[in-house]
């Protein structure tokens, strides 16, 4: 009874252990096998007051070109099919609902739909930082996101 006791013991142990652990080796293997893209940003809406101490970010490549023919619902989830431009920022050549076998491509979800465009929502429209130094990041993100600059970018993987 008690070796039974002791063994479930460190089963829990061990699960409780490899479940964080796991969580940090998948971040991990995206940091050093991920291909990385640079997705240039568009100038920001003013400040909210209501939304905290993050900074957020507007890209360029949140939406995707389409037919007439091709509708989209809102929050409908879609594959965006990425490729770098001659600058090397990443642009959505666009949109399949299957999961592609070939290429790389970025899980989103439908914004809304316009004629030929299809607004997205990325995963990653915000930087969260340590409440002093937010304010510092988001006016250099502004002043290097003005129309003059325009040389602020995200890099992911």
């Amino acid at each position: 009874m008690k070796k039974s006791i002791i063994f479930f013991f460190v089963v829990i142990v061990l699960a409780q252990l490899a479940v964080p652990g796991w969580m940090i080796v998948r971040r991990e293997l995206v940091l050093s096998e991920g291909t990385a893209y640079r997705f240039r940003t568009a100038p920001v809406d003013p400040y909210d007051p209501f939304r905290g101490k993050y900074v957020r970010l507007n890209m360029e490549a949140s939406s995707a070109p389409v037919t007439k023919d091709e509708t989209y619902r809102s929050g409908e989830k879609v594959y965006a099919l990425l490729e770098n431009d001659d600058e090397g920022y990443v642009r959505v050549e666009g949109l399949s609902r299957e999961c592609p076998e070939a290429g790389d491509y970025l899980r989103v979800r439908v914004s809304y739909q316009q004629t030929d465009r299809v607004q997205l929502r990325l995963p990653f429209d915000r930087y969260y930082a340590e409440e002093s130094t937010a304010p510092g990041i988001e006016r250099e993100y502004w002043k290097h996101s003005r129309q003059q600059e325009r040389d602020a970018y995200v890099l992911v993987r």
